[in-house]
């Protein structure tokens, strides 16, 4: 349905436009068809009218909605990785000369400059092949790095230099440490990895698109066209995805950090019953969603008392906000107190009870380096006592 009106704004308006939602970083959410996009603005005509938001003030473009995600494929995939940090699945590919042509596994296919690539696994799609090749990268010394499969189905790593493929896409140059020079089968090679440094005159990030299949792309253009979203990597790659394909366009590094993606510079945890129950990331403390008064909610943090966490958010943030609450899931007459500090000063206090409505907590953080917070059972004893910062995040 979204594609179908999308087509009829274009016939409509003589203007491209997708089915999208907008949320802004002050908290306004914007629907309707997405008619316009550069690295100035975003534009969407919704019921009300045409709105343009500055990218400054974009934090989130949806264009299918997260809950109407499409499963995540199992087809047999080559991952590329670029130097810019972006994930390719691709469904095949050959490297010709400089460069890689490939298909991604949504569809779309791509050139991607041989010096644009970071690294080249096949059989991405089997667990154990990442597993495999993380534990081979993890191994690795300064020079770049050929895997190929033994009869016995292991990858054997070998470091050297890697050059270029000839022009039929056969054989990529190889010269070991050694000095030897080969030219490597290229449907032999089970993996490819390039020693390279960044880039120092890359285009800054934009945003990070996230396709159907999901692939993730650190994009430093985007552009609306009749075909759908093209979008440029920062390491110069350009994808054009057809309506349907191109999922999220995320705006929010830089502007929105949620705790628990955040690593804690500071954690202690301790418990009278000898016994700790750790903080978790997106999780309550059972490893089930968290739960606030039959809410759910995708990002916050549980914690249990004694727990202490702190947070260099480097005084680049003004806002923190979260919801505080006793997960649904606890049974116990849960109490704790809550205490949230900024560079040594007291921002926030209370006593959190198993009783006691989830609330918003919204408090003020321009300036503050350092953000404590600690959980401390208002009893005696800590059994049971904990309490969950749902949606926890700082903001710009």
């Amino acid at each position: 349905m979204p594609v179908l009106r999308s087509i009829f704004v274009c016939c409509l308006f003589g203007l491209p436009g997708l089915a999208a939602e907008l949320r802004t970083l002050s908290g306004k959410t914007v629907k309707g068809d997405l008619v316009g996009a550069d690295d100035k603005s975003l534009v969407v005509r919704a019921e009300s009218g045409t709105v343009t938001v500055p990218v400054n003030d974009v934090l989130l473009l949806d264009l299918i909605p997260p809950g109407e995600m499409p499963p995540a494929s199992k087809e047999p995939s080559v991952d590329v990785e670029l130097t810019d940090g972006s994930l390719l699945h691709c469904r095949s590919y050959t490297i010709k000369g400089k460069q890689v042509e490939a298909t991604l596994t949504a569809g779309p296919k791509v050139t991607v400059p041989l010096a644009a690539v970071t690294s080249l696994l096949n059989e991405a799609h089997e667990a154990k092949t990442r597993q495999d090749w993380q534990e081979i990268l993890a191994k690795k010394g300064t020079r770049d790095l050929v895997a190929i499969k033994s009869a016995a189905g292991v990858p054997n790593a070998v470091e050297g230099t890697i050059g270029d493929a000839d022009e039929k896409g056969e054989a990529i140059a190889f010269e070991l440490t050694s000095g030897r020079k080969v030219n490597l089968k290229i449907d032999r090679v089970h993996g490819l990895y390039f020693s390279r440094k960044p880039n120092p005159d890359a285009p800054a990030s934009l945003c990070k698109a996230t396709d159907t299949h999901r692939d993730q792309l650190s994009v430093a253009k985007v552009k609306l066209g009749g075909n759908g979203i093209a979008v440029t990597t920062v390491a110069g790659v350009t994808v054009e995805f057809t309506p349907g394909l191109l999922a999220r366009l995320d705006y929010s590094k830089g502007k929105l950090t949620f705790l628990s993606d955040a690593e804690p510079v500071q954690v202690k945890e301790t418990s009278t019953e000898e016994r700790i129950d750790h903080f978790r990331r997106d999780k309550n403390l059972d490893n089930g969603p968290i739960t606030l008064a039959g809410t759910e909610y995708a990002k916050g943090l549980s914690l249990h008392a004694y727990t202490e966490l702190v947070y260099d958010i480097g005084g680049d943030y003004k806002e923190f906000k979260a919801v505080l609450g006793v997960d649904d899931l606890v049974g116990l007459e849960s109490q704790v107190r809550v205490t949230i500090e900024g560079d040594g000063k007291e921002l926030f206090r209370a006593v959190v009870q198993r009783k006691d409505a989830p609330r918003p907590v919204t408090l003020d953080v321009k300036g503050v380096r350092k953000l404590r917070i600690e959980v401390r059972s208002a009893d005696l004893l800590d059994l049971g006592n904990h309490v969950a910062l749902a949606d926890a995040k700082v903001s710009k």
